[in-house]
């Protein structure tokens, strides 16, 4: 699967194991529940270590072909100049992190179908080394735990599930490949924000149909279409953001009032501004002009580590990330959402004149529909 939120480079609560071709693979640690509830699934079977070592090896090693599906995504946005920050593994699968979907359809339907295709790659090579070297299929009525004691049915198990995977992750329900497919298919026929509505709402109705048949097959078909049916929802409702942004310029979203520190201020100039103003975020300014951000967080942890006398410059506050006041307000909500801070400057000749937060561009969109739904109301008679 892949995800164009604006996100840190890691996911939270995520272990970094490597770094491939640029980018961080991940696990997340809700990885180590399933790792422990496999284990004693076939332990409670066997009371067999060996067989416990089989089973989370091969979970292990077909989470290493999710990686390789990721990989797929991944290297194919890359053609498309799509940089993706990285690779979580989660219980359900894996999630790869890109700075953004393409905006042609027939990237993103290249870049979505990359990824269940190397899943076919990985079972067509394995069909031909079994096939090349007369291995069997193993036995049908044998136990699947001790089948993995196996190479040949450890090999014949990982070739199903990754053509199951593939036919899986190409079922039309977005956020899915297949969904993201569909979404792409749409998008060559209508505005890209309608067919990402669209493709959501089948996303959803089939998260429904998986739910109940999770009642009666398998508890993960339940957790896999509560995963759906929120990631459809949270991609289509960013998706919509961008679409009303278009009618919103840089300068309309920023703030024009605020307060500037700088390194030489104490910290409890900033304590009693943010006490008698709406400010919570400070742009800090040295002599030579460059700009820091002292957040409402940093305030916090500085006034617990250091106390209200503490110099501003003497805390290790990020660099102030800013745009042009021409820059389109789409591009400003990607940059504010791959960014670690809360907050992006407004230049107009390398002169900061306003601030964006992402509370100001959501008020700046309610009070546009507000002011729609009134211009659209009938009159009074």
């Amino acid at each position: 699967m892949t995800d164009q939120q604006g996100k840190p480079a890691i996911m939270a609560w995520s272990l970094r194991l490597a770094r491939v071709a640029g980018i961080d693979i991940a696990v997340h640690a809700t990885f180590a529940l399933l790792l422990g509830w496999i284990a004693l699934t076939v332990w409670r079977s066997t009371h067999s270590s060996a067989a416990v070592l089989q089973g989370l090896l091969f979970v292990l090693t077909l989470f290493a072909c999710v990686v390789l599906h990721e990989l797929g995504h991944a290297l194919t946005a890359r053609r498309f100049g799509i940089r993706t920050r990285s690779i979580t593994l989660l219980p359900i699968g894996g999630v790869a992190s890109m700075e953004k979907i393409p905006e042609d359809p027939k990237q993103e339907m290249l870049v979505a179908v990359a990824g269940p295709l190397v899943n076919v790659a990985i079972a067509v090579v394995i069909w031909l080394w079994l096939g090349l070297n007369n291995v069997a299929p193993p036995d049908p009525g044998q136990n699947a735990i001790s089948m993995l004691g196996s190479p040949a049915a450890f090999l014949y198990s990982l070739l199903s599930i990754n053509l199951m995977l593939a036919i899986f992750n190409m079922l039309p329900a977005f956020p899915m490949d297949g969904g993201r497919v569909l979404r792409a298919a749409l998008a060559t026929r209508m505005d890209h924000h309608l067919a990402t509505l669209r493709a959501a709402r089948i996303g959803q109705s089939m998260a429904v149909v998986l739910f109940f048949l999770g009642f009666f097959y398998s508890p993960i078909l339940m957790l896999i279409s509560v995963f759906i049916w929120l990631a459809a929802g949270a991609e289509s409702g960013a998706e919509q953001l961008r679409h009303a942004l278009h009618r919103v310029s840089t300068q309309q979203a920023m703030i024009t009032r605020f307060d500037t520190l700088h390194v030489n201020d104490t910290l409890q100039r900033a304590l009693d501004l943010t006490m008698h103003t709406d400010q919570k975020h400070y742009p800090v300014q040295d002599d030579y002009g460059t700009l820091k951000l002292l957040s409402q967080r940093d305030m916090l942890t500085a006034l617990r580590q250091h106390g209200e006398q503490v110099r501003i410059g003497n805390l290790p506050l990020p660099t102030l990330e800013c745009c042009e006041l021409r820059q389109p307000m789409q591009q400003v909500l990607d940059q504010i959402q791959q960014q670690t801070t809360p907050v992006v400057g407004v230049t107009a000749q390398d002169k900061l004149v306003g601030l964006i937060h992402l509370e100001n561009i959501m008020e700046l969109l309610r009070i546009a529909e507000a002011r729609a739904a009134h211009t659209e109301r009938p009159p009074a008679t």
